[in-house]
């Protein structure tokens, strides 16, 4: 008799978790203790979509399906789903080659290519940091618009804006194309991009190919470039610091990165997606 009524709790025990929908996803391990539900772990534990994994003086190694990899470092904590992770503090490593996605204050970070390795960290201030240590990684918006996407040795930083993720931008320009005027304003074309540019001597260069070099204050959020605000549908206002003959340099650069994916929206504004022009040097330890 005892027997069957252990068969009978075991059986409504399973049934209990299949009538909620509970899926296991992968499992979680930690050389000490970690906290996986409220509950205290030591060793392995078995996750569930929407777990909820804390860590103390130790990291988490959490295996999770099709090949993901998601390490917690000490002082983190994350709510784990069958597509992304949702970090709510601390720092964690992502290893994929597929579409799980980290998800902190509003930025959604996902591997852009294979074998890819990054680490995402919700800093002080709610600010969120995104580095990529092999492969390279995109992040998109709550509206899924790429804001950007990171190589190594270009770790990124983003801050929040009107409720959204906002790249800050205060950093140096290089590009090389043609100077036209408008309305008095100035303007430097670089394949098909058009940036309002301010400085002196600029009107020898109007019709010439020229290479211009010097800062770009803003903000990307929701995908848009916001800061000073350009004339004649300009992306941005460059603050000239030197001018002269075409230097065979054929981008936009903004501190390594050069803007790239350009498409105007009617009423919405003009959507970016930043790349990487080199892979040297080694990302900033976070």
């Amino acid at each position: 008799m005892l027997k069957k009524l252990q068969v009978v709790a075991i059986l409504m025990c399973m049934m209990s978790y299949a009538a909620a929908g509970t899926v296991a996803i992968g499992t979680a391990s930690a050389r000490g203790d970690m906290r996986v539900d409220s509950y205290t772990v030591n060793g392995d534990a078995t996750l569930f979509d929407g777990s909820v994994v804390e860590t103390g003086q130790v990291t988490a190694d959490l295996h999770l399906n099709k090949g993901t990899e998601v390490t917690l470092a000490t002082g983190s904590r994350g709510t784990l789903y069958t597509d992304r992770m949702v970090l709510q503090h601390g720092q964690t490593e992502l290893t994929s080659s597929n579409s799980y996605k980290i998800e902190a204050n509003g930025l959604r970070v996902s591997a852009a290519s294979a074998n890819s390795r990054g680490m995402v960290t919700v800093k002080s201030g709610n600010s969120v940091e995104v580095s990529a240590l092999n492969g390279s990684f995109g992040i998109t918006n709550t509206q899924g618009v790429l804001v950007a996407t990171v190589r190594p040795g270009q770790p990124l930083s983003f801050a929040i804006a009107a409720g959204e993720p906002a790249l800050q931008l205060h950093a140096d320009f290089q590009g090389t194309g043609t100077v036209s005027t408008e309305g008095g304003n100035y303007f430097l074309t670089v394949n098909g991009q058009k940036f309002q540019i301010k400085g002196k001597d600029l009107a020898g260069d109007v019709g010439k190919t020229v290479t211009v070099k010097g800062t770009v204050e803003g903000l990307i959020a929701n995908g848009v470039v916001s800061g000073e605000t350009p004339a004649a549908d300009a992306i941005a206002v460059i603050h000239v610091h030197h001018h002269g003959a075409a230097a065979g340099f054929g981008g936009v650069a903004i501190e390594g990165w050069i803007i790239g994916g350009l498409a105007v929206g009617a009423g919405v504004g003009v959507y970016v997606g930043v790349h990487n022009t080199s892979s040297q040097g080694n990302p900033t330890s976070l």
